[in-house]
């Protein structure tokens, strides 16, 4: 059978990819993971008591028995021929949740962009997209091997605590910031979503921040969860590296239309980047309310996700604040 952490990176659509795989490692190691609970929102085609009976997980189980679950429910949503997204998610330390979202009409009602021009993009060098795969196995190997690591920023580009890692980045970023418009060019075309996906996360060595956000914005509305995923987390690192005039009503729309999409990674990374516009320029809450106000009320009181319903929370009561109007 195969491991959870097989799970994690094979079948299971965990777009925060191997930083949460990490974090749940650790937890794993240290303190023991417990399931913690289900976050699911209901469908016609299957309910509440269907999926928890399916799982049969009572809360303290430990990850053996939460991966033979996920093992039932993919079966089972196989053989029902059900589309889905099932993500694991970590919670507080040493708690774990098991998010389900089905695709279905109910879900379908925010539209996905359509490639600018479909084809196989080519770029002057092959290179980067190899570099950044033996990147990603060094760093699933130092998690597998229980060697800790961590992400930092610098001028908008992401470097590791882990030095091999960081050659690799020097590496990519000989050849990102010339590929900027062919990287562009792949994740607005190329068909292959994996290649979307890594072309969106090389642009993070290519810099002119401000400029790559604005095009990257597209990307929140892909056809495919994990290259929306993988452009909102660009962003939301560098928000801080954008400019007073910026268009930031574009950042507003493309984050209120991820907020509506059916995976937690959709809500979650769309939430954070909601709070930190609203707690940035209060001209912003208008806009997030009118896109986002019964969204937020509905995941703030049906939640059972703290990374889904405390930053719900959050933008309510600053909505609750701007609704007072200007303190006299």
């Amino acid at each position: 059978m195969r491991s959870l952490n097989q799970v994690h990176f094979k079948r299971i659509f965990v777009a925060v990819g191997v930083a949460l795989f990490a974090a749940l490692n650790a937890l794993a190691a240290e303190t023991g993971d417990a399931y913690k609970g289900v976050e699911y929102f209901g469908s016609s085609q299957l309910t509440t008591m269907e999926l928890e009976k399916i799982l049969a997980l009572k809360p303290g189980a430990n990850l053996a028995a939460i991966e033979k679950a996920l093992d039932r429910l993919e079966k089972t949503l196989e053989a029902r021929h059900i589309p889905n997204n099932v993500e694991v998610v970590a919670g507080q330390p040493g708690t774990i949740y098991i998010a389900v979202d089905v695709l279905d009409s109910s879900n379908e009602t925010v539209p996905t962009r359509k490639l600018k021009n479909p084809r196989h993009v080519l770029v002057r060098s092959e290179k980067p997209f190899l570099v950044l795969d033996q990147l990603t196995k060094r760093l699933e190997k130092l998690t597998e091997e229980g060697r800790s690591w961590s992400e930092s920023y610098r001028d908008g580009s992401k470097y590791y605590s882990d030095e091999p890692s960081n050659q690799y980045v020097a590496e990519i970023e000989r050849f990102a910031p010339d590929m900027r418009e062919e990287l562009l060019a792949v994740v607005e075309s190329d068909p292959d979503a994996n290649r979307r996906k890594k072309a969106v996360e090389l642009l993070g060595w290519a810099g002119e921040t401000p400029y790559t956000t604005n095009r990257l914005t597209d990307a929140f509305d892909d056809s495919d969860p994990k290259v929306r995923v993988a452009a909102i987390r660009y962003v939301f690192p560098r928000l801080n590296l954008l400019p007073d005039e910026y268009p930031y009503i574009r950042l507003i729309q493309a984050a209120s239309r991820e907020l509506n999409r059916p995976s937690h990674q959709d809500r979650s990374k769309a939430l954070y980047v909601l709070l930190w516009l609203a707690k940035k320029n209060v001209l912003f809450v208008r806009d997030i309310k009118g896109y986002n106000e019964a969204r937020l009320k509905q995941l703030a009181s049906d939640s059972v996700l703290p990374t889904v319903k405390v930053p719900a929370q959050q933008l309510l009561a600053i909505i609750a604040e701007w609704d007072k109007g200007p303190v006299q």
